[in-house]
Parts: structure tokens; sequence; C-alpha cells
């Protein structure tokens, strides 16, 4: 929670077309999902090379091992 407070979420924030970000913990597991939403592809794209280095440095301080990046379109929310 720490690297997310002090460092993903200034990035976040600051990033073209950034639009929010949930967090999903199965403890049973011990896997976290997490999902950042963006206006359009292109900030989405614009904002992978950053994301990458910001995951890893997630991974190095957490021990945490990340299994996949996928994207998909929401094409439904009702919040």
């Amino acid at each position: 929670m720490r690297i997310f407070l002090e460092q993903l979420r200034p990035w976040l924030r600051d990033a073209s077309g950034y639009r929010g970000l949930i967090r999903l913990d199965n403890k049973e597991l011990g896997r976290t999902l997490v999902i950042t939403l963006w206006a359009d592809q292109a900030s989405l794209e614009a904002s992978n090379e950053a994301g990458e280095e910001l995951a890893k440095l997630t991974a190095e301080n957490t021990g945490a091992q990340r299994l996949a990046i996928e994207q998909y379109e929401a094409t439904l929310v009702d919040v």
C-alpha cells in the first residue's frame, strides 16, 4: 500500500487519460488483481513504459510475482 500511495498514485494521477484504479484481493489464494481505467487506447499505450517500471519496482519491494498483463475494453460500467 505504501508503494501505491507514495509512488504509483502520484504517477497515475499525473498521467494523461488516467480515470481510476481498482484493486481486488483474494487472501485465500494470496492473489491481487489490479485494474486501471483509461480514457482511451492512446492514453493506455502512453502509460505502458512507465507502468512496466512501476510494476518491477512493486515486485522488487513486495516479493510479488506478476502473472500477466492483459488489456480489456470496458463495455459496461454501472457505478
